[in-house]
């Protein structure tokens, strides 16, 4: 047909060549190259584990692959895969093996009572002797293989499996909250081979950590000056801004606080938290703040002074300027809502020169009617805390970056304390490497 149609007009096809083969692939950029984007793979910061954990019971061994070496508990991450064998003595007493994957989350509250709320349950028999063949014994040895489910039934949702965790707030109210996941394994045997029907079941439960990895969106840029980066890049800090509020009627202009973060709000539990905070006002009234106090003497948290004078001693009217990590925990049961707040980090602070009284004496407020009070420092999760927010059926677990100003002689000083909340996420990976990245980003 081909031919009959060339023929009749009088065409040849071209001829064909094999095609130009695809270039090679590289993750670096050639000479002429650059990169336009760039999102950092974390999974050679995660490598796979290689190791066993091994749980002995009796007659009975289990062995779970891909685990830390010297591990307490094994663990796994979202949809893990729980693998592993088993190793059986006496093998020919057995009738059946069977292996069951659990998840709980249990909460109690002093108002509200408890309250246990399945996350996983699954049922797995490895070997059964009605469904083997006649006189078959069990192996000596049963491989097996299950992946743990992403989310469970939260009524009509479904919900992402929240992470181990476990927090007892004691006092009143009193609140607690505990996640847990377990590997149980029945081991079903005949006591007495020439009495059959008389058989025993024996289980082991190994209690493993359920850690779904999260990454944070986007990077903490290092940054070598504040006031240079928030010219250039406004974008990369998000700002929270509040008044110092006054008792009665303001007989004081008002004061502003300011404080600046890594604007994503999303930052991994190894991160730093880079920060900085502006307390702005007539001189007048931040000295009324600080009454009485030089400004190079404000206390952090710590009691460290944030100028390079000596430590005197402690005197608790000193105003103090605090920023710190929140963890709030909230568990509601039949109405009642009960929530406690737990430190979760302590920042550094210190203030950024010229301070206020290098450059203004007594005498020359003519010289200026406002200024701003600046500190900057770092904020860094607690290595106790190991374990991601997370929203859950009736729990939250949320995290704040928190500012305390308490003026100087609070009970006395016609400034109120104040407080401020910035909601954050913490999740269990940072961005990634940001120092080979070029600084124009």
């Amino acid at each position: 047909m081909c031919s009959l149609f060339e023929t009749e007009l009088g065409l040849d096809l071209p001829s064909y060549s094999p095609s130009v083969p695809a270039p090679r692939y590289s993750c670096e950029p050639a000479g002429d190259e650059q990169r336009l984007q760039l999102t950092p793979s974390t999974s050679a910061g995660h490598r796979t584990p290689t190791g066993t954990f091994i749980k002995k019971s009796g007659k009975t061994t289990v062995l779970l692959a891909d685990q830390e070496e010297g591990a307490e508990s094994p663990s796994y991450g979202r949809y893990g895969n729980i693998h592993g064998t088993l190793l059986l003595d006496e093998s020919d007493t057995l009738t059946e093996v069977e292996c069951k994957i659990e998840g709980k989350l249990d909460t109690t509250i002093s108002e509200g009572g408890g309250k246990s709320t399945t996350l996983v349950k699954q049922r797995h028999i490895l070997w059964s002797k009605q469904s083997a063949a006649p006189n078959a014994s069990c192996p000596t040895q049963l491989a097996f293989s299950f992946s743990l489910p992403g989310t469970f039934r939260d009524g009509t949702e479904d919900k992402p499996l929240p992470p181990s965790y476990h927090v007892f707030c004691h006092g009143a109210p009193s609140l607690f909250l505990k996640t847990t996941y377990s590997i149980r394994i029945a081991i079903t045997r005949v006591v007495h081979q020439k009495l059959g029907l008389w058989t025993k079941t024996k289980h082991i439960l190994i209690p493993f950590n359920y850690v779904p990895r999260s990454r944070a969106h986007r990077p903490i840029l290092p940054r070598p000056c504040f006031f240079s980066s928030i010219k250039t890049s406004p974008e990369e800090w998000y700002q929270a801004e509040s008044t110092i509020k006054q008792r009665g009627s303001p007989s004081q202009s008002p004061l502003n606080c300011h404080l600046f973060i890594p604007a994503g709000r999303v930052y991994g539990l190894k991160d730093t938290i880079p920060f900085h905070l502006q307390i702005s006002g007539r001189i007048s009234t931040l000295r009324e703040l600080f009454s009485s106090t030089e400004l190079t003497r404000v206390y952090s948290a710590e009691s460290h002074l944030t100028s390079s004078s000596s430590l005197p001693s402690l005197n608790h009217t000193l105003p103090t300027i605090r920023v710190f990590l929140m963890r709030q925990v909230t568990v509601e049961i039949r109405g009642q809502k009960s929530w406690r707040n737990i430190i979760a980090g302590e920042g550094t602070l210190s203030s950024v020169p010229p301070s206020m009284s290098s450059r203004y004496s007594p005498t020359s407020d003519i010289c200026r009617e406002s200024e701003n009070l600046d500190w900057e420092g770092e904020l860094r999760v607690n290595e106790e805390v190991n374990c991601a927010g997370f929203i859950v059926a009736n729990a939250q677990v949320k995290d704040f970056v928190m500012v305390k100003v308490t003026p100087s002689g609070s009970s006395k000083s016609q400034f109120l304390d104040l407080q401020v909340s910035v909601p954050i996420r913490l999740v269990t990976d940072s961005w990634g490497d940001v120092s080979t990245m070029d600084s124009s980003f």
